[in-house]
């Protein structure tokens, strides 16, 4: 189970109990209430990386708050467990041909006043589009009026797919801001003068601090102060939102190792879900009040430029050799299973994407220990043990370096997993890093790595095979040669699904270009094909190892506050934390 939230990696556990202050407050008659003062006035939840580490520029990746800016924004849309894409935000979503139409609504403010229109929005788009036009999904983005903004994409996709693009923004930048950025880009000559707007763009910051002052978030909750403990807010009362709830106040305090003790203290009003073996370690007031299968999964990427990960047979020795149950329990903070079949996606959506006949063909790795197939896999690569460790046909000793997290959630069952290899015979190090670790995963100086496995927040193929850490890293699209992982800018892949070596010419595609492709899929039946080619790729090759796959779920302070039932569509990402963003959690009163 976990108390983190996802900005530092961590599942939300975000929790329940009284005011860890130790103030109760007089209570409020805002919306949602019957009179009285709130029983508690305070809503107390973990999430998010402790503020003064991060800024809100969203092009500068190397500190921005890749999470926490959720509390204190908008987002257009959301995808939702039965793999539909909603907005509660915008008036209309509309895809038509290759056009994609967001009309946004009017009464919508910063917290500074200043009206949040869809220019602000056009803004972001339009950057994002300058940066990389040629590599940009759209042709173009045009304010179309004052209300609308029209995206049109390069070819025509499903409508599932053109609304899904719009998953995972939010309205963060601010128009006079970035207007100026936005005007050197149009005016800007070629590739090299927009490259150096890039540069200027990729350096500037947007500190909390000047968030704060200058009144630049636009969600429910405004942020009061904030520090490296925790942040305060308070009701934004001219947002759209506010007569939904009475609770005045919000604290959220940043994950860390201490946040599961907050919550069994008592000291947090939501957490994650409550798995009955630890039911007794926490508050009574503490009840469950939803739990979705998520669509998050964890990996380990097998790094091919290790002369022994390059062999396939070496490959699937590990995956024999290793335990994923254990490897998922040791993730104690999170409510997950440990993979059944190697795909590549979230077994949930197997029977949308793959069907049951295609998955049961597959490659059936073991998913206990199996060191006896794990030993003959390695002799079919020519390997052989000498006193207990593995050692190639050259003789030498099968080494590598493991990178991991520092956080609990990833360190322990990396750690298993290495202990599991050396028992093996094959010797491991492994190396943690803290704050810097996704920086340091992007220089791709390890054998094996931890990541998630999931690169958007949602139910379909392109959250699992895009080209990038978070997908499946393969090769630089349009380069020469392998990527930074080793994977070959292109692959063989038996004809016969299931097949453990290529007869005949096989099937030979590049993985790069077709997990690019991916999201222009025009209709249902090639996102099919296109997901089923490539996850008997990644079932026959192994670029990586997805040892568990995440449920979520949130338990709420029932004592003190009400939370939304099953009239609320909440089979979402984080659905404690939405409940929260859309005022649907109100605090009971005396």
């Amino acid at each position: 189970m976990s108390n983190g939230d996802d900005s530092s990696g961590e599942q939300s556990t975000m929790g329940g109990g009284s005011d860890s202050t130790g103030t109760t407050g007089t209570g409020s008659e805002d919306g949602g209430s019957d009179g009285g003062s709130l029983v508690e006035p305070r809503f107390d939840f973990v999430g998010g990386r402790t503020p003064t580490d991060v800024q809100m520029n969203p092009w500068n990746l190397a500190n921005f708050g890749h999470t926490y800016h959720i509390y204190w924004t908008t987002p257009i849309a959301s995808a939702y467990a039965d793999g539909t894409i909603a907005s509660d935000y915008l008036e209309d979503m509309t895809a038509d041909g290759n056009e994609l139409a967001l009309t946004f609504p009017d009464g919508w403010t910063f917290w500074n006043g200043r009206d949040l229109t869809a220019e602000d929005f056009y803004v972001q788009m339009e950057i994002e589009r300058f940066q990389d036009p040629e590599a940009s999904q759209f042709e173009s983005v045009e304010l179309t009026d004052d209300s609308t903004v029209t995206l049109t994409f390069k070819a025509d996709v499903t409508p599932n797919l053109m609304k899904a693009a719009m998953v995972g923004k939010y309205q963060i930048t601010p128009r006079w801001i970035y207007n100026d950025y936005l005007t050197r880009y149009q005016e800007a000559s070629g590739s090299e003068d927009r490259s150096a707007v890039t540069e200027e763009l990729l350096q500037m910051t947007v500190p909390v601090e000047q968030f704060v002052d200058e009144g630049l978030g636009n969600g429910l909750y405004q942020i009061d102060s904030f520090g490296s403990a925790e942040t305060l807010a308070s009701k934004y009362e001219d947002h759209p939102y506010a007569d939904r709830t009475n609770v005045p106040e919000t604290r959220i305090i940043p994950v860390g190792d201490n946040t599961e003790s907050l919550a069994t203290n008592n000291e947090l009003d939501r957490v994650s879900w409550i798995r009955e073996r630890q039911r007794q370690q926490y508050p009574e007031d503490l009840q469950n009040q939803q739990q979705i299968k998520w669509f998050r999964t964890q990996k380990f990427i097998l790094n091919w430029t290790n002369p022994h990960l390059a062999n396939r047979s070496v490959r699937r020795a590990i995956i024999s050799a290793i335990d994923l149950p254990s490897i998922t329990a040791a993730a104690r903070r999170y409510i997950a299973e440990p993979t059944q079949v190697q795909t590549g996606l979230r077994s949930s959506i197997h029977d949308q994407y793959l069907g049951s006949d295609f998955v049961d063909q597959l490659i059936d790795y073991p998913v206990e220990t199996d060191t006896e197939t794990a030993a003959s896999y390695m002799e079919q690569a020519g390997y052989s043990q000498q006193n207990g460790t593995w050692t190639s046909p050259d003789g030498e000793t099968v080494s590598l370096d493991i990178l991991t997290r520092t956080q609990t959630g990833q360190a322990q069952p990396t750690q298993v997993m290495s202990d599991q290899l050396n028992t093996f015979g094959i010797e491991t190090n492994v190396n943690a890093v803290g704050e810097n670790y996704y920086t340091k995963l992007q220089e791709w100086d390890f054998d094996m790595g931890w990541v998630w496995h999931v690169a958007r927040a949602l139910w379909h193929p392109v959250a699992y095979f895009s080209n990038d850490f978070y997908g499946v890293k393969a090769d630089d699209v349009g380069s020469d040669g392998p990527g930074p992982t080793g994977v070959p800018d292109t692959v063989t892949i038996p004809e016969e699904v299931g097949a453990k070596e290529v007869s005949g010419s096989g099937v030979e595609f590049n993985p790069a270009e077709l997990m690019n492709e991916l999201p222009s899929s025009t209709s249902q039946d090639q996102v099919v094909e296109r997901t089923r080619t490539l996850s008997q790729w990644f079932n026959y090759d192994l670029p990586a190892i997805v040892y568990m796959q995440e449920n979520t779920g949130y338990a709420g302070d029932s004592a003190h506050f009400t939370f939304p039932g099953d009239d609320k569509k909440l089979d979402t990402n984080y659905p404690g934390r939405v409940a929260w963003m859309k005022g649907w959690i109100s605090g009971q009163t005396e």
